[in-house]
């Protein structure tokens, strides 16, 4: 056989449907199940036969003895009278053969074509032998007798197998038709039960090709026991669930950045109309249009930024580079940074215990700037925002608080959605967007720590953030 040809083969079988290769495999298994049970049950059959063999053969040979002695070796060993204690129907024979190989007597049924070693003059083995001549099977034993006629004789016992073997024939052909018939029900009752196992692997295939971007809402339903399908089933539909919530929050994200960048569009076309129409001749227009057209594409170009970093942290493209610093020293360099920024607010550090942490330093400081950038938004000038720290020997917990106009208690749980704000208007009016917490949200998840937010509306709000140390 080619190499082409053994290729084709190997490719042909695995190209071959599951459950056609799991009926080979079963009665492959399963006839050489029987042929090691046949193999077993035969050499059983055999050696219990010559098991019972050798115990005739011991039988004869103690009535032999018995007869013989009783005599006092004066026994005729040519008489006819001599075996008539020998069973017929066990195809035992005997012979009695002098030292020179002449034979002196022998049973009726003694087939002298028997070339029997001749143990004469030599040590006996008390164990029968056996000796296989073409379809002749034998079971033999030599036992030296003494007579004062003859001197020493040897008397050969002998157990014919043919009856046996001739049974063991008929066990052979019956154990064949059995194991054929057997390995073509396997064949066939393999093939119905592996088709009838894999059958919800096509329920499934079938509805994996149902579902699709628009129909997202298709799931798998496997009855029957909760097995390795059944499992796979809920796997997959736990698959299409993230799918499906991926799908959503994708469409939402779109919608919602869609909406957020309509309106400042809206107004740089508005500004850019009037420009068009008095801003060359009327100055105060001027400065308004170009006024407004910078504000809003700065909001723009920060909804832009603050969008592709929430895509590239879903994606996975955005790299979170950990190293250790000291969280203290970053902490005075954010405070300092705020007070030289923001002068309407008084920023305060209450406490800022010394402790090293291992995290990315610019996504800790991105951080703690949108918590102070949100504080600042919604708190009134000459109020006060406080960042503090604290640790203890497994965390470290950083603080931000302030005396704004808090949340209500009803929408603390919705302030990390993207682009929720709980004072819409007062939001738009200081360029608030909605997804600086939701970027806070990610940086804290991305670094296994927890946030937390406790709020009393209309007099303050403190978001705590948790990390391991």
């Amino acid at each position: 056989m080619s190499l082409k040809k053994i290729k084709g083969i190997l490719k042909s079988i695995k190209s071959t449907r599951i459950s056609i290769k799991l009926t080979v495999i079963y009665a492959v298994m399963f006839s050489l199940v029987l042929l090691l049970l046949n193999a077993s049950i035969l050499f059983g059959v055999k050696y219990y036969l010559y098991n019972q063999a050798n115990k005739q053969i011991e039988d004869m040979q103690t009535i032999m003895s018995n007869k013989l002695s009783s005599q006092n070796g004066q026994a005729d060993l040519e008489s006819k009278e001599l075996f008539s204690d020998v069973p017929p129907r066990e195809s035992i024979s005997i012979r009695i053969v002098d030292e020179y190989g002449k034979i002196l007597n022998s049973t009726s049924g003694f087939d002298n074509r028997f070339k029997l070693p001749n143990d004469n003059g030599k040590k006996l083995k008390n164990n029968a032998r056996h000796q296989e001549d073409k379809e002749r099977h034998l079971v033999y034993k030599n036992v030296q007798v003494q007579n004062k006629s003859f001197g020493t004789v040897l008397m050969q016992i002998v157990k014919d197998m043919h009856n046996e073997y001739d049974f063991m024939k008929i066990l052979f052909a019956v154990m064949a038709v059995a194991d054929f018939i057997g390995i073509i029900a396997a064949i066939i009752l393999g093939y119905m039960v592996g088709k009838r196992m894999l059958k919800p692997i096509d329920y499934i295939t079938k509805t994996a090709e149902n579902i699709s971007i628009n129909n997202l809402k298709e799931r798998i339903e496997v009855k029957g026991p909760d097995d390795e399908l059944k499992v796979l089933a809920n796997t997959f539909n736990k698959m299409i669930d993230r799918l499906q919530d991926a799908f959503n929050r994708q469409t939402q994200f779109v919608s919602d950045a869609s909406h957020e960048l309509r309106t400042p569009i809206a107004v740089i076309q508005g500004y850019a109309n009037l420009l068009d129409r008095w801003g060359k001749d009327d100055r105060t227009a001027l400065e308004k249009s170009i006024y407004g057209i910078k504000l809003e594409a700065g909001n723009m170009a920060n909804l832009i930024e603050k969008l592709l970093f929430l895509a590239k942290g879903e994606s996975g493209q955005k790299v979170v580079e950990k190293k250790e610093f000291y969280l203290n020293e970053l902490i005075d360099e954010v405070v300092k940074e705020s007070m030289l920024i923001e002068e309407s607010h008084k920023i305060t550090n209450s406490s800022n215990v010394k402790v090293k942490i291992l995290a990315d330093y610019k996504m800790i400081k991105q951080l703690l700037r949108i918590f102070i950038e949100n504080s600042l938004k919604f708190t009134p000038e000459e109020g006060t925002i406080d960042i503090s720290s604290e640790a203890n020997g497994k965390e470290v917990k950083i603080s931000v608080r302030d005396n704004g106009i808090g949340i209500p208690k009803d929408e603390i749980e919705k302030i990390f959605d993207r682009f929720y704000t709980v004072d819409k208007s007062r939001s738009k009016e200081l360029g608030g967007t909605g997804i600086g917490l939701s970027i806070a949200k990610w940086i804290v998840n991305m670094h296994q720590g927890t946030i937390d937010v406790e709020s009393q509306e209309g007099k303050w709000t403190k978001i705590t953030v948790t990390f391991k140390l």
